[in-house]
Protein backbone atom coordinates (compact mmCIF):
# COMPACT_ATOMS: atom_id res chain seq x y z
CA UNK A 1 0.00 0.00 0.00
CA UNK A 2 3.08 2.19 0.84
CA UNK A 3 4.36 2.03 -2.63
CA UNK A 4 0.93 2.18 -4.43
CA UNK A 5 0.76 5.59 -2.10
CA UNK A 6 3.93 6.73 -3.48
CA UNK A 7 3.40 5.77 -6.75
CA UNK A 8 0.24 7.01 -7.75
CA UNK A 9 -1.00 9.03 -4.78
CA UNK A 10 -4.53 9.06 -3.53
CA UNK A 11 -6.33 10.23 -6.56
CA UNK A 12 -7.42 7.60 -9.76
CA UNK A 13 -8.63 8.78 -12.32
CA UNK A 14 -10.23 7.45 -16.16
CA UNK A 15 -10.96 8.65 -19.14
CA UNK A 16 -12.95 6.91 -22.51
CA UNK A 17 -12.62 8.29 -25.70
CA UNK A 18 -16.30 7.37 -27.06
CA UNK A 19 -18.04 7.37 -30.28
CA UNK A 20 -18.86 11.29 -31.71
CA UNK A 21 -16.06 12.66 -30.16
CA UNK A 22 -17.48 12.22 -26.68
CA UNK A 23 -15.06 12.16 -23.41
CA UNK A 24 -16.43 10.23 -20.12
CA UNK A 25 -14.24 11.40 -17.09
CA UNK A 26 -14.17 9.28 -13.95
CA UNK A 27 -12.11 10.23 -10.88
CA UNK A 28 -11.73 8.54 -7.54
CA UNK A 29 -10.22 9.24 -4.39
CA UNK A 30 -9.23 7.05 -1.32
CA UNK A 31 -10.28 8.17 1.94
CA UNK A 32 -10.16 5.95 5.09
CA UNK A 33 -9.43 2.94 3.25
CA UNK A 34 -12.16 3.22 0.65
CA UNK A 35 -12.66 5.37 -2.98
CA UNK A 36 -15.23 7.71 -2.78
CA UNK A 37 -16.01 9.83 -6.80
CA UNK A 38 -14.32 13.21 -6.64
CA UNK A 39 -14.71 14.05 -10.30
CA UNK A 40 -17.87 12.72 -12.65
CA UNK A 41 -17.71 14.55 -16.02
CA UNK A 42 -19.11 14.37 -19.83
CA UNK A 43 -17.04 16.45 -22.63
CA UNK A 44 -16.93 17.28 -26.17
CA UNK A 45 -13.71 18.47 -26.46
CA UNK A 46 -10.55 16.84 -25.58
CA UNK A 47 -8.97 20.71 -24.02
CA UNK A 48 -11.90 20.45 -21.82
CA UNK A 49 -10.38 17.24 -20.52
CA UNK A 50 -6.95 18.76 -20.20
CA UNK A 51 -8.38 21.56 -18.22
CA UNK A 52 -10.15 19.11 -15.85
CA UNK A 53 -7.30 16.99 -15.09
CA UNK A 54 -4.95 19.78 -14.58
CA UNK A 55 -2.64 18.89 -11.79
CA UNK A 56 -3.42 15.19 -12.49
CA UNK A 57 -0.21 13.23 -12.52
CA UNK A 58 -1.79 9.58 -14.12
CA UNK A 59 -4.82 8.36 -15.47
CA UNK A 60 -5.80 5.36 -17.14
CA UNK A 61 -7.16 5.76 -20.88
CA UNK A 62 -9.86 3.79 -22.68
CA UNK A 63 -10.05 4.29 -26.27
CA UNK A 64 -13.61 3.24 -27.39
CA UNK A 65 -14.18 5.21 -30.66
CA UNK A 66 -14.36 4.64 -33.92
CA UNK A 67 -10.61 4.00 -34.51
CA UNK A 68 -11.35 0.81 -32.54
CA UNK A 69 -12.67 -2.41 -34.37
CA UNK A 70 -13.77 -5.38 -32.41
CA UNK A 71 -15.16 -8.69 -33.67
CA UNK A 72 -15.86 -12.01 -31.80
CA UNK A 73 -14.63 -15.35 -32.73
CA UNK A 74 -15.14 -18.50 -31.59
CA UNK A 75 -11.90 -19.40 -30.96
CA UNK A 76 -9.36 -19.58 -28.02
CA UNK A 77 -5.59 -19.66 -27.84
CA UNK A 78 -2.95 -19.11 -25.66
CA UNK A 79 -1.38 -17.12 -28.47
CA UNK A 80 -3.01 -14.12 -28.47
CA UNK A 81 -1.31 -12.77 -32.21
CA UNK A 82 -2.87 -16.08 -33.17
CA UNK A 83 -6.48 -15.15 -31.90
CA UNK A 84 -5.93 -11.67 -33.49
CA UNK A 85 -5.10 -13.57 -36.72
CA UNK A 86 -8.04 -15.48 -36.71
CA UNK A 87 -10.27 -12.36 -35.92
CA UNK A 88 -8.51 -10.08 -38.74
CA UNK A 89 -5.65 -12.57 -40.73
CA UNK A 90 -5.71 -9.74 -43.36
CA UNK A 91 -3.83 -6.78 -41.34
CA UNK A 92 -0.46 -6.84 -40.28
CA UNK A 93 -0.08 -7.34 -36.55
CA UNK A 94 3.04 -5.02 -36.22
CA UNK A 95 0.89 -2.02 -36.62
CA UNK A 96 -1.84 -2.35 -34.84
CA UNK A 97 -2.31 -2.74 -30.71
CA UNK A 98 -4.98 -5.28 -30.00
CA UNK A 99 -7.03 -6.25 -26.61
CA UNK A 100 -8.21 -9.87 -26.43
CA UNK A 101 -10.90 -10.95 -23.89
CA UNK A 102 -11.99 -14.54 -23.08
CA UNK A 103 -14.56 -16.64 -21.77
CA UNK A 104 -14.87 -20.47 -22.20
CA UNK A 105 -15.77 -20.96 -25.42
CA UNK A 106 -15.24 -17.70 -27.70
CA UNK A 107 -12.74 -14.42 -27.63
CA UNK A 108 -13.44 -10.68 -28.34
CA UNK A 109 -10.64 -8.96 -30.08
CA UNK A 110 -10.09 -5.36 -30.40
CA UNK A 111 -7.47 -3.69 -32.38
CA UNK A 112 -6.26 -0.18 -33.04
CA UNK A 113 -3.94 1.61 -35.41
CA UNK A 114 -0.39 2.25 -33.23
CA UNK A 115 -0.16 5.38 -34.30
CA UNK A 116 -3.57 6.53 -32.93
CA UNK A 117 -2.65 5.49 -29.31
CA UNK A 118 0.44 6.92 -29.55
CA UNK A 119 -0.62 10.06 -30.72
CA UNK A 120 -3.19 10.14 -27.96
CA UNK A 121 -0.53 9.53 -25.31
CA UNK A 122 1.77 12.00 -26.57
CA UNK A 123 -1.02 14.58 -26.15
CA UNK A 124 -1.49 13.89 -22.67
CA UNK A 125 2.00 13.34 -22.05
CA UNK A 126 2.49 17.22 -23.37
CA UNK A 127 0.22 18.27 -20.84
CA UNK A 128 2.48 16.56 -17.80
CA UNK A 129 -0.15 13.83 -17.97
CA UNK A 130 0.90 9.66 -18.24
CA UNK A 131 -1.15 7.25 -19.68
CA UNK A 132 0.12 4.37 -17.17
CA UNK A 133 -2.81 2.12 -18.84
CA UNK A 134 -4.60 1.63 -21.61
CA UNK A 135 -7.47 -0.51 -23.15
CA UNK A 136 -9.83 -0.66 -26.26
CA UNK A 137 -13.38 -1.03 -27.03
CA UNK A 138 -14.92 -2.55 -23.60
CA UNK A 139 -13.25 -5.31 -22.70
CA UNK A 140 -11.80 -3.76 -19.12
CA UNK A 141 -16.00 -4.82 -18.09
CA UNK A 142 -14.59 -7.47 -17.00
CA UNK A 143 -12.57 -5.77 -14.04
CA UNK A 144 -16.24 -5.12 -12.53
CA UNK A 145 -17.45 -8.65 -12.88
CA UNK A 146 -16.89 -9.29 -9.27
CA UNK A 147 -18.95 -6.32 -8.01
CA UNK A 148 -21.87 -7.10 -10.70
CA UNK A 149 -25.45 -9.11 -9.89
CA UNK A 150 -27.36 -11.02 -12.52
CA UNK A 151 -28.25 -8.43 -14.61
CA UNK A 152 -27.62 -5.88 -17.92
CA UNK A 153 -25.34 -3.42 -18.07
CA UNK A 154 -25.33 -0.46 -20.46
CA UNK A 155 -21.74 1.19 -21.15
CA UNK A 156 -21.40 4.19 -23.39
CA UNK A 157 -21.91 2.28 -26.54
CA UNK A 158 -22.17 -1.75 -25.39
CA UNK A 159 -25.59 -3.87 -23.07
CA UNK A 160 -24.09 -6.65 -21.69
CA UNK A 161 -25.60 -9.59 -20.07
CA UNK A 162 -24.35 -10.65 -16.61
CA UNK A 163 -24.95 -14.16 -15.02
CA UNK A 164 -23.27 -15.08 -11.89
CA UNK A 165 -20.17 -12.83 -12.09
CA UNK A 166 -19.83 -13.48 -15.66
CA UNK A 167 -20.84 -12.24 -19.50
CA UNK A 168 -23.30 -14.32 -20.90
CA UNK A 169 -23.80 -11.98 -23.93
CA UNK A 170 -23.11 -8.50 -25.21
CA UNK A 171 -24.13 -6.38 -28.44
CA UNK A 172 -23.49 -2.79 -29.95
CA UNK A 173 -26.35 -0.35 -28.27
CA UNK A 174 -26.75 3.23 -28.62
CA UNK A 175 -26.45 5.16 -25.09
CA UNK A 176 -28.62 4.88 -22.66
CA UNK A 177 -28.84 6.98 -19.15
CA UNK A 178 -28.59 4.70 -16.53
CA UNK A 179 -27.53 4.80 -12.82
CA UNK A 180 -25.94 1.76 -11.54
CA UNK A 181 -24.62 1.15 -7.26
CA UNK A 182 -21.07 -0.66 -8.09
CA UNK A 183 -19.90 -1.45 -4.46
CA UNK A 184 -21.40 1.61 -3.11
CA UNK A 185 -20.18 4.01 -5.87
CA UNK A 186 -22.99 5.75 -7.77
CA UNK A 187 -21.98 5.69 -11.42
CA UNK A 188 -23.82 6.67 -14.73
CA UNK A 189 -23.11 4.21 -17.82
CA UNK A 190 -20.81 6.28 -19.14
CA UNK A 191 -18.74 6.10 -16.12
CA UNK A 192 -18.45 2.11 -16.07
CA UNK A 193 -15.82 1.55 -18.26
CA UNK A 194 -13.45 4.46 -16.46
CA UNK A 195 -14.46 2.74 -13.20
CA UNK A 196 -13.19 -0.74 -14.66
CA UNK A 197 -10.20 1.05 -15.47
CA UNK A 198 -9.21 2.66 -12.41
CA UNK A 199 -10.02 -0.48 -10.67
CA UNK A 200 -7.40 -2.26 -13.12
CA UNK A 201 -4.62 -0.01 -11.72
CA UNK A 202 -5.62 0.12 -8.69
CA UNK A 203 -5.44 -3.19 -7.90
CA UNK A 204 -3.00 -3.87 -10.38
CA UNK A 205 -4.69 -6.16 -12.93
CA UNK A 206 -2.77 -7.59 -15.91
CA UNK A 207 -4.26 -6.63 -19.23
CA UNK A 208 -4.92 -8.36 -22.19
CA UNK A 209 -3.20 -6.14 -24.54
CA UNK A 210 0.09 -6.66 -25.13
CA UNK A 211 2.29 -6.77 -22.38
CA UNK A 212 5.12 -4.59 -23.59
CA UNK A 213 3.35 -1.42 -24.22
CA UNK A 214 1.54 -1.39 -21.47
CA UNK A 215 4.68 -2.26 -19.26
CA UNK A 216 7.08 0.21 -20.75
CA UNK A 217 4.11 3.35 -20.28
CA UNK A 218 3.80 2.16 -16.22
CA UNK A 219 7.58 1.54 -15.80
CA UNK A 220 7.96 5.29 -17.94
CA UNK A 221 5.58 6.92 -15.12
CA UNK A 222 7.00 5.36 -12.30
CA UNK A 223 10.48 6.73 -13.50
CA UNK A 224 9.23 9.97 -13.55
CA UNK A 225 7.69 9.47 -10.56
CA UNK A 226 10.32 8.51 -8.40
CA UNK A 227 12.47 11.24 -9.81
CA UNK A 228 9.95 13.95 -8.63
CA UNK A 229 9.64 12.29 -5.75
CA UNK A 230 13.76 11.75 -5.70
CA UNK A 231 14.31 15.77 -6.25
CA UNK A 232 11.31 16.48 -3.37
CA UNK A 233 13.38 14.26 -0.63
CA UNK A 234 16.42 15.79 -2.31
CA UNK A 235 15.59 19.32 -2.05
CA UNK A 236 13.43 18.69 1.04
CA UNK A 237 16.89 17.21 2.55
CA UNK A 238 18.80 19.67 1.36
CA UNK A 239 16.64 22.62 3.07
CA UNK A 240 16.49 20.27 6.01
CA UNK A 241 20.22 20.26 6.61
CA UNK A 242 20.40 23.92 5.63
CA UNK A 243 18.06 24.56 8.21
CA UNK A 244 20.34 23.06 11.04
CA UNK A 245 23.30 24.02 9.77
CA UNK A 246 21.75 27.46 10.00
CA UNK A 247 20.72 26.37 13.43
CA UNK A 248 24.13 24.95 14.35
CA UNK A 249 26.05 28.01 12.62
CA UNK A 250 23.32 30.62 14.87
CA UNK A 251 24.27 28.52 17.97
CA UNK A 252 28.04 28.56 17.30
CA UNK A 253 28.00 32.43 16.30
CA UNK A 254 25.81 32.89 19.46
CA UNK A 255 28.62 31.38 21.56
CA UNK A 256 31.54 32.66 19.63
CA UNK A 257 29.45 36.11 20.70
CA UNK A 258 29.16 35.59 24.01
CA UNK A 259 33.02 34.44 24.20
CA UNK A 260 33.93 37.59 22.77
CA UNK A 261 32.25 39.78 24.89
CA UNK A 262 33.27 37.52 27.55
CA UNK A 263 36.66 38.11 26.41
CA UNK A 264 36.11 41.53 25.76
CA UNK A 265 35.17 42.06 30.03
CA UNK A 266 38.27 39.48 30.58
CA UNK A 267 40.21 42.22 29.04
CA UNK A 268 39.38 45.18 31.34
CA UNK A 269 39.52 43.14 34.40
CA UNK A 270 42.88 42.26 33.35
CA UNK A 271 43.96 45.81 32.46
CA UNK A 272 42.50 47.02 35.73
CA UNK A 273 43.86 44.77 37.69
CA UNK A 274 47.47 45.22 35.68
CA UNK A 275 46.75 49.02 36.91
CA UNK A 276 46.15 47.81 40.60
CA UNK A 277 48.75 45.33 40.41
CA UNK A 278 51.21 48.56 39.93
CA UNK A 279 49.43 50.44 42.32
CA UNK A 280 49.78 47.64 44.96
CA UNK A 281 53.79 46.92 43.50
CA UNK A 282 54.01 50.74 44.05
CA UNK A 283 52.85 50.62 47.69
CA UNK A 284 54.16 47.66 48.24
CA UNK A 285 58.05 49.24 47.31
CA UNK A 286 57.31 52.42 49.42
CA UNK A 287 56.18 50.28 52.26
CA UNK A 288 59.34 48.07 51.52
CA UNK A 289 61.37 51.09 51.74
CA UNK A 290 60.27 53.02 54.77
CA UNK A 291 60.31 49.59 56.69
CA UNK A 292 63.63 49.91 55.39
CA UNK A 293 64.33 52.86 56.37
CA UNK A 294 62.81 52.40 59.24
CA UNK A 295 64.27 49.47 60.57
CA UNK A 296 67.95 51.41 60.01
CA UNK A 297 67.61 55.62 60.16
CA UNK A 298 64.00 56.50 61.83
CA UNK A 299 64.28 54.44 64.83
CA UNK A 300 67.80 56.29 64.99
CA UNK A 301 66.55 60.03 63.63
CA UNK A 302 63.76 59.49 66.14
CA UNK A 303 65.88 58.18 69.54
CA UNK A 304 68.25 61.12 68.75
CA UNK A 305 65.49 63.94 68.78
CA UNK A 306 63.80 62.13 71.64
CA UNK A 307 67.15 62.17 73.94
CA UNK A 308 67.83 65.72 73.02
CA UNK A 309 64.52 67.22 74.64
CA UNK A 310 64.17 69.25 77.83
CA UNK A 311 62.21 68.14 80.19
CA UNK A 312 60.22 71.23 80.34
CA UNK A 313 58.74 70.08 76.80
CA UNK A 314 56.48 67.07 76.13
CA UNK A 315 56.51 65.85 72.32
CA UNK A 316 52.79 65.16 71.24
CA UNK A 317 54.10 63.94 67.26
CA UNK A 318 56.81 62.99 65.31
CA UNK A 319 55.95 62.03 61.42
CA UNK A 320 58.54 61.02 59.49
CA UNK A 321 58.10 61.62 55.54
CA UNK A 322 54.17 63.13 56.20
CA UNK A 323 51.95 63.31 52.78
CA UNK A 324 51.89 66.14 50.86
CA UNK A 325 48.39 66.38 50.81
CA UNK A 326 45.45 64.35 52.43
CA UNK A 327 44.57 60.94 51.17
CA UNK A 328 41.93 61.16 48.73
CA UNK A 329 40.18 57.59 47.16
CA UNK A 330 41.71 57.49 43.63
CA UNK A 331 44.52 59.64 44.45
CA UNK A 332 48.00 58.14 44.74
CA UNK A 333 49.77 58.96 47.98
CA UNK A 334 52.50 61.33 47.88
CA UNK A 335 54.75 61.57 50.81
CA UNK A 336 57.53 64.36 51.15
CA UNK A 337 61.04 62.92 51.48
CA UNK A 338 63.25 63.51 54.01
CA UNK A 339 61.19 65.57 55.98
CA UNK A 340 60.45 64.95 59.95
CA UNK A 341 57.25 66.93 61.62
CA UNK A 342 57.43 67.41 65.48
CA UNK A 343 54.49 68.93 67.50
CA UNK A 344 54.55 69.43 71.01
CA UNK A 345 54.20 71.93 74.05
CA UNK A 346 56.66 73.91 76.18
CA UNK A 347 56.62 74.88 79.79
CA UNK A 348 59.56 76.97 79.15
CA UNK A 349 61.00 78.81 76.45
CA UNK A 350 64.25 79.27 77.24
CA UNK A 351 64.30 75.57 77.29
CA UNK A 352 62.28 75.38 73.99
CA UNK A 353 64.85 77.54 71.97
CA UNK A 354 68.28 76.25 73.45
CA UNK A 355 66.49 72.77 72.31
CA UNK A 356 65.66 73.98 68.58
CA UNK A 357 69.45 75.40 68.39
CA UNK A 358 70.75 72.06 69.18
CA UNK A 359 69.21 70.77 66.84
CA UNK A 360 70.31 72.96 64.30
CA UNK A 361 74.14 71.89 65.32
CA UNK A 362 73.19 68.14 64.65
CA UNK A 363 75.00 66.64 61.42
CA UNK A 364 71.94 64.91 59.96
CA UNK A 365 69.64 67.99 59.96
CA UNK A 366 70.03 70.46 57.31
CA UNK A 367 67.60 73.41 58.96
CA UNK A 368 64.86 73.69 61.17
CA UNK A 369 61.40 75.61 60.18
CA UNK A 370 58.70 77.25 62.04
CA UNK A 371 55.38 76.07 61.72
CA UNK A 372 53.59 77.15 64.53
CA UNK A 373 54.61 78.52 68.42
CA UNK A 374 51.69 80.21 69.86
CA UNK A 375 51.60 82.40 73.17
CA UNK A 376 48.95 81.25 75.26
CA UNK A 377 47.37 83.06 78.47
CA UNK A 378 48.77 79.66 80.52
CA UNK A 379 52.48 78.92 81.35
CA UNK A 380 51.88 75.75 78.43
CA UNK A 381 52.50 76.74 74.97
CA UNK A 382 52.38 74.54 71.90
CA UNK A 383 55.07 74.10 69.53
CA UNK A 384 54.98 72.55 65.68
CA UNK A 385 58.18 72.60 63.53
CA UNK A 386 59.77 70.47 60.45
CA UNK A 387 63.52 69.01 60.02
CA UNK A 388 64.97 68.91 56.81
CA UNK A 389 67.02 66.35 56.69
CA UNK A 390 70.60 66.60 54.88
CA UNK A 391 70.37 64.61 51.58
CA UNK A 392 73.47 62.61 52.24
CA UNK A 393 71.42 61.09 55.29
CA UNK A 394 69.34 59.12 53.03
Amino acid sequence: MLRQKLTYGSRFCAIEHATNTEFYLLGLEKKKKELVIFQKKEFKDQEEVFAALKGQKHVYLIINNEQVLTKKVDFRHIAKESVVKAAFPNISVNDFYFEVAENDVSSTVSICRKEVIDRTVKAYLEKGISVIQFSLANNNFENLLPFLNDFQFHTSNTLFDVVDHKIVDWKKSKPVAKTYDINGLIVGSNQLLPLAGILSYYNGVDRNTEEKIQGQLVKEYQQKRFFQLGLRFGLGFLFVLLLVNFLVFSSYRNKVSDLTSELTLNETYKKQLINLTGIVDKKKKLVESINSVSNSKVIWYFDEISQSVPKTLLLSEINYQPLTRPEREGKPLIFTNDLIIVKGISKDNSDFTQWISELEEMKWIEKVSFQNYGTQKTSVTSFDFTIQLKSENR
